[in-house]
């Protein structure tokens, strides 16, 4: 794909409204190039899924929010949230070198979507099922591996962007105005950061470009996912990589200045929805930043409650149904978090805090 920053050099001494409609530009650019993808997966599978995809009045719906969100990211880069670098997409040989192998694997996706397969693993996958989890040992998605391949690890970034037709960067950058909020003025000298269930790392990327001074540890469950992580962000200092469950952290007591996660609590039980919080409050420091971004909730938008419910059905999901219906900002207000705030775009939403251990302001 194109270098984001070899287009946007030329319009560094424009007004911030000119650059700020390169930016969008940009962004529905390569929104565009994911949508168009996704079309050709459904098109390529109309058969196998033994039932056509329906676009109802629904989709209008969903491009103006999808724009708006890609419009507050455009908005948050001119104002130096957080650098254009945020933007940067990786080269164009690995971008069309993967897609044929996504195509190619969306027929072994559908069929075990149509058979309700989520138990189906490789000799890979399963050295690593005993060492994740009973609710983990699954086909997340009906994807091919889980989490627990090296190929999922390297297609997952790419299938995700081409779900939400390239607004899945954006939606993960909508933590970042929250810890830059709690941490003003700052590189994030002297700070350490943990992330949980940090995937293949692509939040990482982001607010380590946000706060490059900044100490990060990476955390996931899934060896081969981590690994991938590591691959990543090899170009950053200052980042360790951890193995461990987000339910039981092996770090000290207030040991960290902010934790957060990504995309993680509508893939796992309520009760370790609420024991993953407490683990994260217990190694955050008093006064520090806790929060994620995760798929909106029924109480978010009732707009959107048609899609909420349709996910879990064309997905594998177990915990999704639970998920939407059980209020994250009370979980975490139930937890001791003070200050917490919202910010809904698309269909994700950031949520954060503030660690108070005497409940002060």
């Amino acid at each position: 794909m194109i270098e984001v920053m070899d287009v946007l050099k030329p319009l560094n001494r424009l007004p911030k409204s000119v650059l700020e409609k390169g930016i969008l530009g940009f962004e529905m650019a390569r929104s565009l190039t994911f949508l168009s993808q996704n079309l050709l997966l459904l098109a390529l599978n109309e058969k196998a899924r033994a039932q056509k995809p329906e676009f109802g009045p629904q989709i209008r719906q969903i491009l103006k929010d999808l724009t708006t969100l890609l419009k507050k990211d455009a908005e948050n880069i001119v104002k130096g949230v957080y650098p254009p670098e945020v933007l940067k997409t990786e080269s164009f040989k690995d971008f069309f070198f993967r897609t044929p192998q996504i195509l190619f694997d969306s027929f072994s996706v559908t069929k075990r979507r149509i058979e309700h397969q989520s138990k189906d693993f490789s000799s890979e996958a399963a050295e690593y099922l005993r060492d994740v989890p009973d609710y983990f040992q699954r086909n997340y998605h009906f994807q091919t591996g889980g989490y627990l391949t090296e190929k999922s690890a390297n297609l997952y970034e790419h299938q995700v962007e081409i779900l939400f037709s390239g607004a899945a960067d954006a939606m993960r950058r909508l933590i970042l105005p929250q810890l830059k909020a709690h941490f003003p003025y700052t590189e994030g000298d002297g700070l350490h950061f943990l992330e949980v269930a940090a995937g293949t790392g692509r939040l990482t990327r982001f607010v380590k470009l946000a706060f490059p001074k900044a100490k990060i540890t990476v955390m996931d469950l899934s060896h081969p996912y981590l690994k991938k992580a590591q691959e990543n962000l090899g170009e950053f200092r200052k980042i360790d990589f951890v193995q461990g469950d987000s339910a039981a952290l092996p770090f000290r007591d207030e040991q960290f200045d902010a934790v957060f996660s990504c995309f993680l609590f509508h893939e796992i039980p309520l009760e370790e929805r609420r024991k993953t919080v407490a683990e994260g409050l217990r190694v955050l420091k008093d006064g520090g930043f806790y929060g994620f971004v995760d798929s909106i909730q029924l109480e978010d938008r009732k707009d959107f409650e048609w899609a909420l419910r349709q996910f879990p059905v064309d997905f594998h999901e177990p915990f999704y149904k639970n998920y939407i219906q059980n209020s994250m900002e009370g979980i975490l207000k139930n937890a001791g978090l003070q200050d917490v705030k919202t910010d809904v775009g698309f269909f994700s939403k950031a949520v954060g805090g503030k660690k108070t251990t005497f409940g002060g302001q």
